[in-house]
């Protein structure tokens, strides 16, 4: 009686730690799904500074059809996940900077252009602040994921792990 009591406690415990554990991962994907919310929130205000940008260029004659392409193929990449939009991202890195050099100093030295470029530097800082968030947040899930015993219920619930955020397209 004793023996099959033991094993009842046992038998209880262990199924507490399985929905406990069981219970953190979905707390924990949810954590990445909300985090990557604010990444894609940053880069959407991101890319509306970019369109501000392209307006003020265009206006002083400046071709703007490459930015305009890369700045689309990234706005178009949402959804793609964080590994698909970091290669789109990265593209538009690459374009805005080639772009930003063929601006004629007039221009630059504008008020309009000024205070956009200003709010482009604080779009990137905050960019940058929540990929960080995010990625460490996909670090703690796919760590979980991997560490004994908690991947057993990780390949039980058939958890999948998070893709990291690298804007130069690289995997992680």
């Amino acid at each position: 009686m004793l023996a099959v009591l033991a094993v009842v406690v046992v038998l209880l415990v262990a199924a507490l730690g399985v929905s406990l554990s069981h219970n953190r991962f979905t707390a924990q994907r949810g954590a990445v799904e909300r985090q990557w919310q604010r990444v894609d929130g940053e880069l959407q205000r991101r890319h509306d500074l970019i369109g501000g940008i392209v307006a003020v260029t265009k206006a002083g004659g400046v071709n703007v059809s490459t930015i305009v392409q890369a700045r689309s193929m990234a706005m178009a990449s949402r959804g793609a996940g964080p590994v698909a939009q970091g290669v789109a991202e990265h593209r538009l890195h690459e374009e805005l900077t080639s772009f930003l050099a063929g601006v004629p100093a007039g221009l630059r030295e504008g008020r309009d252009f000024g205070l956009l470029w200003e709010q482009m530097g604080e779009s990137d800082e905050r960019v940058a602040a929540e990929s960080r968030d995010y990625n460490d947040s996909v670090h703690a899930l796919n760590s979980r994921i991997v560490a004994f015993p908690s991947n057993i219920v990780a390949g039980v619930g058939k958890v999948g792990r998070a893709q990291y955020f690298l804007p130069g397209g690289r995997v992680r």
